[in-house]
């Protein structure tokens, strides 16, 4: 039994038509498909991510954390975890590649765990002051929260800038760069 994936047609443009058709068809079928994989993904990788035992976040929270770990992880390759635990927050080991996040509102407990680079574009002062004096006072009266969306973004605009700032070539590094030649794609043949 031979497979027969010719289109059929009375004449040969009728037949161009129904081919370009089958095409088009497979494209959006293939499009479709990963469109349903990559939101299907977005969903597990979200669900681990975002841990929330007091179940205190409303949907925008959640929504914004989620925005927050999806634009880490595409910009600068960074799995972020954040954990809001009802209990004293335990010794936690991260990846060395994760930022974790962890928050009890109960006992008034802040961790941040960076990864490297992280750490060092963040810089000691800053961190220091998302751990001790951010949240100060947000515990009580349950604005903790907003707090923490105000630290993510608080984050999230330090790194920007700090990516945004790297130094330019100066005109002495772009000379020498164009000084440079490789003798093997040389004209003359030493």
């Amino acid at each position: 039994m031979a497979l027969n994936i010719v289109p059929k047609g009375n004449s040969r443009k009728e037949k161009v038509l129904r081919l370009l058709g089958m095409i088009v068809i497979f494209i959006i079928v293939g499009w479709a498909f990963w469109q349903n994989n990559e939101r299907t993904l977005e969903k597990l990788q979200g669900r681990n991510s975002i841990w929330d035992q007091t179940k205190t976040l409303s949907k925008t929270d959640r929504d914004f954390i989620n925005g927050f770990i999806r634009s880490m992880r595409s910009e600068f390759g960074v799995t972020t975890k954040v954990h809001i635990m009802t209990g004293k927050i335990p010794e936690i080991t991260p990846d060395s590649k994760e930022l974790f996040i962890g928050l009890s509102p109960e006992y008034e407990q802040v961790v941040f765990y960076f990864p490297g680079l992280v750490r060092h574009a963040l810089g000691a002062n800053f961190i220091n002051d998302l751990k001790h004096n951010h949240f100060t006072g947000n515990f009580k009266n349950d604005k903790w929260p907003v707090a923490l969306q105000t630290a993510l973004a608080m984050i999230w605009e330090k790194l920007i800038s700090v990516d945004s700032s790297q130094p330019q070539a100066t005109q002495q590094q772009k000379d020498y760069n164009r000084d440079l030649h490789d003798p093997e794609s040389s004209p003359v043949k030493e």
